[in-house]
């Protein structure tokens, strides 16, 4: 394995990661793109008013306009700083493997666990876009039974024991089957197919399509309609008006802490290069 300067410790990865945060909160403020923390990040504001005390990586997200904005803002130019420390990650980027955007601390390298390393990232902040559901329960369930499987397929091309779990899987669907599924495709054309699974639609609901929690990813629009700000560590950030809805469908009750066996976190490793 290639030498690096050091390992970054837990609480230092915290710090990397909020030290992201407050920088792109001043490049959204400069460009008028309004988001929200999300997931854990949303949760750790109005709980802990800092992170998760085990949570490893910060979640924001914002309406589909915004996102389309962030992208056309930064696709000629990734980086937010001169010293090109602070890079936005595209999906179908090369060697990107997700759907969704993402900034990474490029003086970092993290190498999460089950993922082949040459999809190594930095430190990072994921980006989710926000957008409308169809209201037609049939046409629902066929995307999110089209999503799990473009998200199953994903994880294949990118997991690290990529062998065994292609022969696992030629052994339950066949050769024939097995053939079309893997012949010139990568990871790249799966995450393309998720990608134009979002189309624009009229409905009473809005969620993240492009990566969701399962059938967890349905809110009021008026949820999102504004931001609030409240305290995350020394600083104020936005989260979404309707907290309440939304961190009561994504995590129950909310204000409870989970038990130590159900603390979800990512299992990765990161250091200084």
């Amino acid at each position: 394995m290639k030498e690096y300067k050091k390992k970054i410790e837990f609480k230092e990865i915290q710090s990397l990661e909020y030290n992201l945060l407050k920088r792109f909160d001043e490049f959204a403020k400069e460009n008028n793109i309004m988001y929200f923390l999300s997931g854990g990040s949303c949760l750790g504001a109005v709980r802990h008013q800092d992170f998760i005390p085990w949570d490893d990586d910060i979640d924001v997200c914002m309406l589909r306009k915004d996102y389309d904005k962030l992208i056309a803002l930064v696709k000629d130019n990734r980086y937010l700083d001169t010293e090109r420390k602070y890079k936005f990650l595209l999906p179908l980027d090369d060697n990107y493997i997700y759907p969704y955007m993402k900034l990474v601390d490029d003086s970092t390298i993290v190498f999460e666990k089950d993922i082949k390393r040459q999809y190594a990232t930095g430190v990072w902040m994921d980006i989710f876009p926000m957008d409308i559901w169809p209201d037609e329960k049939e046409t629902l369930r066929k995307i999110m039974k089209k999503h799990r499987f473009y998200k199953m397929m994903n994880k294949i091309y990118v997991a690290g024991n990529l062998t065994t779990m292609k022969k696992s899987i030629l052994n339950i669907i066949g050769k024939g089957a097995y053939k079309i599924l893997f012949r010139n495709k990568d990871y790249k054309y799966w995450n393309k197919k998720v990608i134009d699974m979002v189309t624009p639609c009229e409905g009473t609901y809005v969620g993240d399509r492009i990566w969701p929690v399962e059938d967890k990813e349905f809110f009021s629009k008026e949820v999102f309609s504004e931001a609030k700000y409240v305290k995350f560590r020394d600083g104020m950030f936005p989260i979404p008006v309707g907290y309440e809805e939304y961190l009561s469908k994504m995590y129950g009750d909310y204000m409870k802490l989970p038990k130590e066996e159900d603390r979800v976190f990512h299992d990765f490793e990161g250091y200084i290069k």
